[in-house]
């Protein structure tokens, strides 16, 4: 290719002028930051299919493609993810915070530092801020201003400085069911582009588009699952030149032209290079010892949440319904009201004793019990199904074979229900714990009851053939969640009481598990809807 042959003329040159050599390590370095499961937004593709974690993989790519040392010695990659196994970090708001500070300040002047963000941004009056994967997007003190990070990176003495800014992201291919940051804005590109002087910024969508993610093999690379721009600018840096000199810059504005081409071919995508590289970069030297490696924040103590989740343990709403709440660093201080004092084996054996408590547990249990929308359900109607074209007297079968267990569960939590709300007198006797354990299940009880409504109507509009019409290249249809319940009036309003006692949750419980789980529910979209199937094909290299 004759740009591609431009590209290793010009590094061939740089190499020769600056006499280095190329075997030594680049004084580079990389902060690589990816959120996958939100506790209040959609989650952002992370695993394959099979469940299997990709962020690591494709860090140490990223790493490999701009010749970041990893050795042993000099290991010049950080990585800041919710999906890593073995690693107990959370980039949560103060976690992000520590991590850009840390990389900042270990930096030296000869190093050429490349900086990924793969997260949600939003802008919020005026100003435009990370989602850090306990960020609310309604509360901007719990999101992390852009601001913060350009004013890092104004001050930061580096011989070149790269942001990659992998936001407002959508794979077509996954359904969502969390509240979703949407399409590029004008007011978030603008922020987005317009760093400090000295430092070269991308954006991987322009404004009124979403940056594509996917899932599928990947030659022999084996399976890829997420970012189109990130895909795309592997491939690309894998057409440089092997021997690069140390101190030669790393060409953004080459790789970035190569990969917003290949996305381009996949979807409406227009990445965006903008910014400037420093003027008067240090010079590379070769005998100065490797940046150090800083050290990650240290949590604060954490109380003993374990207990209380798995009193409150649930089957998912919804496919994709994870959280990292079990991680979260809940303080001792705000729980140290909320102690157990009988478990609920015993509260069982005293069933007079404990009327709201048993059921409390009672109303928990059935759910696990009966809930259609997990693993036991029929495959028909597994998660959000997908129905194709032409929907035929088998699939109409196989969708009223799928309602009968709606149909049970129902009834079984409607029962539970009434149970419940018939215990409320007995409510202020009870511990703190038990208290926020009955608000908390209450509420629960009564969106699960919309959402299978909702469920139940839809998979009725299959046998009715009450769908929309299909584009002639649409295979089929899918459900998709939507704000706007299908279900009758009492549906509706039965889904405002429960908004309304997750409101009260989250207000009563601050700092506590039941925060968290209240704010996570009534970020739930809870309506469905049909829609014909348009997820794109990419191809595989």
């Amino acid at each position: 290719m004759r740009f591609a042959l431009s590209i290793a003329a010009s590094l061939a040159l740089a190499s020769l002028l600056s006499a280095q050599d190329p075997k030594a390590p680049a004084p580079r370095r990389a902060l690589f930051v990816h959120v996958g499961g939100y506790l209040y937004m959609n989650p952002l593709t992370s695993t394959s299919p099979t469940g299997a974690d990709r962020v690591r993989g494709a860090a140490d790519r990223f790493a490999t493609g701009f010749r970041i040392p990893t050795a042993k010695d000099n290991d010049q990659l950080f990585i800041l993810a919710d999906t890593l196994p073995t690693d107990s970090r959370l980039p949560t708001k103060d976690t992000l915070a520590k991590a850009i500070d840390g990389f900042c300040t270990t930096t030296r002047e000869q190093d050429r530092v490349v900086l990924y963000f793969g997260m949600h941004a939003v802008e919020k009056d005026g100003k435009a801020y990370l989602v850090p994967i306990d960020g609310d997007p309604d509360a901007p003190d719990t999101l992390f201003p852009l601001a913060d990070v350009y004013a890092k990176l104004k001050d930061l003495k580096a011989a070149q400085k790269i942001v990659i800014w992998d936001v407002c992201r959508h794979n077509p291919e996954r359904i969502r069911t969390r509240r979703d940051a949407g399409p590029m804005s004008e007011a978030l590109f603008k922020a987005l582009t317009n760093p400090p002087e000295g430092v070269e910024v991308i954006v991987t969508c322009s404004p009124g588009e979403r940056a594509l993610e996917y899932s599928m093999p990947r030659g022999p690379t084996g399976m890829f699952a997420g970012s189109a721009y990130l895909d795309a600018l592997r491939h690309a840096t894998a057409d440089l030149p092997a021997k690069v000199a140390p101190g030669d810059p790393i060409v953004i504005a080459e790789l970035h032209k190569t990969a917003a081409k290949s996305v381009a071919a996949l979807s409406k995508q227009t990445p965006a290079l903008a910014g400037t590289a420093p003027k008067q970069p240090a010079a590379y030297d070769a005998k100065t010892t490797p940046a150090k490696r800083f050290e990650w924040a240290v949590l604060p103590k954490d109380a003993d949440v374990k207990s209380i989740l798995d009193e409150l343990t649930l089957p998912p709403l919804l496919d994709d319904d994870t959280g990292p709440v079990a991680r979260l660093p809940f303080l001792e201080d705000a729980l140290k009201n909320y102690a157990s004092d009988v478990s609920p084996d015993e509260i069982l054996k005293n069933m007079e004793k404990y009327p709201l408590r048993v059921a409390t547990l009672r109303a928990i249990q059935t759910v696990r019990d009966v809930w259609p929308l997990g693993a036991k359900e029929p495959k028909e109607a597994k998660g959000l199904p997908v129905l194709l074209a032409p929907v035929t007297e088998r699939a109409k079968k196989g969708y009223s074979d799928a309602q009968q267990p709606l149909a049970l569960a129902l009834v079984k939590l409607e029962l539970e229900l009434e149970t419940l709300e018939s215990a409320a007198p007995h409510r202020a006797k009870e511990t703190k714990r038990w208290q926020a354990h009955y608000d908390y299940t209450v509420s629960e009880m009564r969106l699960r009851l919309v959402v299978l409504n909702e469920y139940n109507l839809l998979l009725a509009r299959v046998r009715t053939e009450t769908l929309p019409e299909l584009p002639a290249d649409s295979p089929g249809w899918r459900l998709a969640p939507t704000e706007n319940l299908m279900s009758r009036r009492d549906v509706k309003e039965q889904l405002a009481s429960a908004q309304e006692g997750f409101a009260k949750v989250a207000a009563d419980y601050k700092g506590t598990p039941w925060e968290v789980l209240a704010k996570r529910e009534r970020a739930l979209v809870p309506g469905l809807r049909w829609e014909p199937i348009t997820a794109p094909k990419p191809d595989a290299k």
